[in-house]
């Protein structure tokens, strides 16, 4: 459930380590989904690689950082990594499709 705000947490980090050393990273992901977690992505980049986070609050990416990442995995990059935070202020959902069903989506604007 998200937070009294009604939107999500997220951000975008750009950490200067190779694709090998991501895998620290993916460990934490191992067995159920940590609470709160609506999306990770990650993927290779020219410097490194990149993560995309989205929470349903930032509460919840701290309790997770805290308790399942750990210090070894978050200083994984030979320099300090760079976070982008956003504070969407328009979201749209998509909802996966049962088969033969129509396709759904949830938009929210945020004021």
């Amino acid at each position: 459930m998200l937070d009294d705000s009604g939107v999500p947490y997220a951000f975008v980090e750009d950490i200067a380590a190779s694709w090998e050393q991501y895998d620290r990273f993916a460990a934490a992901f191992d067995g159920p989904p940590p609470e709160g977690l609506l999306l990770h992505a990650a993927g290779p980049t020219d410097e490194g690689f990149r993560i995309i986070g989205v929470w349903e609050s930032e509460a919840d990416w701290d309790r997770f950082r805290a308790h399942r990442l750990g210090l070894e995995a978050e200083a994984v990059g030979e320099v300090r990594p760079t976070v982008r935070v956003l504070r969407p202020a328009h979201v749209v959902q998509g909802v996966s499709t049962p088969p033969g069903g129509r396709r759904r989506h949830v938009t929210r604007k945020v004021q």
